[in-house]
């Protein structure tokens, strides 16, 4: 990864540090709704460490108000665009520059299926591939279970009998990180779907998107520059936002699917967002699509509350949990929902889904946390955008991390499931697809980020996460040491 691009500004010695960016942007977000809040946060000397309660409170203030959501949304982005910068040449431009910059050039390489249409809703799983009946007797199973929302399975159910909405006619959808292993671009080429293909130039990311091309039944779009294909987001939304206005005669679907770590998440997430507005602003009619984690901080209905509550009392070992609760000071077995509810100003009463580890770290946060933004604030502008919360799912970054991979073995037995990618793929595309066909209630913005959840079972487990993390660590890491880890 060059200098070029995107980037977190120069400080004096050359470096681009990112954590004192990353505080000031959520401090700017909290400051249009709560002083006090964005002054606790810029004075905080531990930022990397104790970020993760001022995120909480920052996403419990955003219950308020549809108004109040807004503002802090608007907020957030204007102090990522306005402190992150534009790196050309040596030297560092305001990132608006990027909105109005001569794009440079690429070429076009169109990749044909040679596959079989898939033409009704199929969904991978432990090696069936689900569909009709007995895809309804899955969704009610994980309904059940507490592993994704019902209105996620109402909206898969009509996916299921509206198959003729998987082609996505009339549309161009553009995949960011195409060939990332949380990408759509398979499932989406399986349905026949014209698809742009966007990531790195590397010969090994090119070659998954040529597979999955040529396995499919669609047609897919890929840059190329100099002989090779592919191209770097960070580095040049210019001249990306000028390829793509050429596939702009139709509808596009922008889609974000990039996986970075630290500051890099942060850089291409911003990228991202100058991509859309420059394109918006050139005259395309474009619909945002992200794909939350569950490990994070959201607001949901009053009913995942008492549905968790009740799955707490109802547990067979009960009297064992309460009694490890309290020998271990409240640090284990803690309701998930403990602290008092969020209520909005019509009186609307909301949980606090509250996943987020501080082992993940402030800029993965912020990340995230800008997407969401970003949607909200396409909502309050009237533009369309998609956002469903996707589930924890057995990735390759996942499996290389032996103490992840520990906690995700041993998830099950605090109730969660880790999804197959396959699995994850062809569920998230469909919820896509739904919300490309189906008008998204966005009265209450952040409920509506949580609306359609397929989280795995974070938000409707019995106690806290955070408080079961030790021991289903310590439960898979049995597997974790002695299995030779890779994507399942």
């Amino acid at each position: 990864m060059g200098d070029d691009g995107v980037q977190f500004p120069r400080a004096a010695d050359g470096a681009r540090p990112s954590l004192r960016v990353n505080q000031e942007i959520w401090a700017d977000a909290a400051a249009a709704v709560d002083a006090s809040l964005a002054s606790r946060i810029r004075e905080n000397t531990s930022w990397r460490s104790d970020y993760v309660a001022p995120v909480r409170e920052l996403t419990e203030l955003g219950g308020r108000s549809a108004d109040t959501a807004q503002r802090i949304a608007a907020a957030g982005l204007t102090a990522a665009r306005s402190r992150l910068a534009l790196a050309e040449d040596g030297e560092d431009r305001p990132l608006t520059t990027a909105l109005t910059a001569e794009p440079g050039e690429l070429g076009t390489r169109t990749l044909s299926g040679e596959g079989e249409l898939v033409a009704r809703l199929e969904v991978p799983y432990l090696g069936d591939r689900l569909h009709g009946d007995a895809l309804r007797r899955r969704l009610a199973v994980w309904v059940a279970h507490g592993v994704l929302e019902p209105s996620a399975a109402a909206a898969l159910g009509r996916v299921i009998d509206h198959p003729e909405w998987l082609r996505l006619e009339g549309r161009r959808v553009v995949v960011l990180g195409a060939g990332a292993q949380t990408s759509p671009l398979e499932v989406l080429a399986s349905w026949g779907a014209e698809v742009v293909a966007v990531d790195l130039p590397v010969a090994e990311v090119q070659d998954r998107i040529a597979r999955a091309a040529a396995a499919g039944a669609g047609t897919v779009h890929v840059p190329v520059a100099e002989g090779r294909s592919g191209a770097n987001l960070i580095e040049d939304v210019p001249t990306l936002s000028g390829w793509l206005s050429g596939f702009a005669d139709r509808p596009l679907v922008l889609g974000f699917y990039i996986y970075a770590d630290g500051p890099l998440h942060v850089q291409a997430t911003v990228a991202a967002d100058l991509l859309a507005t420059r394109l918006t602003d050139g005259g395309a009619e474009v619909t945002t699509a992200f794909a939350g984690t569950p490990s994070d901080c959201y607001l949901v209905p009053i009913d995942v509350v008492e549905d968790s509550n009740a799955r707490r009392r109802l547990r067979p070992r009960r009297a064992f949990e309460l009694a490890v609760r309290g020998a271990s000071a409240g640090r284990l077995y803690r309701p998930a929902y403990r602290d008092r509810l969020v209520e909005s100003d019509d009186g609307t009463p909301m949980g606090v889904a509250d996943a987020l580890v501080g082992q993940q770290g402030p800029n993965y946060a912020l990340a995230k946390r800008l997407q969401r933004w970003g949607t909200i604030d396409r909502w309050a502008g009237g533009q369309p955008a998609s956002f469903n919360v996707a589930p924890p799912t057995w990735t390759t970054s996942v499996t290389k991390n032996r103490l992840l991979a520990a906690g995700y073995y041993g998830a099950h037995f605090a109730g969660l499931e880790v999804f197959p990618p396959e699995t994850m793929q062809a569920v998230m595309s469909a919820l896509l697809v739904h919300d490309l066909h189906q008008a998204v209630d966005t009265s209450h913005p952040e409920l509506a980020i949580s609306a359609d959840g397929v989280h795995g079972g974070y938000w409707r487990v019995p106690h806290d996460i955070k408080s079961t993390l030790l021991y289903t660590a310590a439960l898979g890491l049995p597997r974790a040491v002695t299995t030779s880890l890779r994507a399942r």
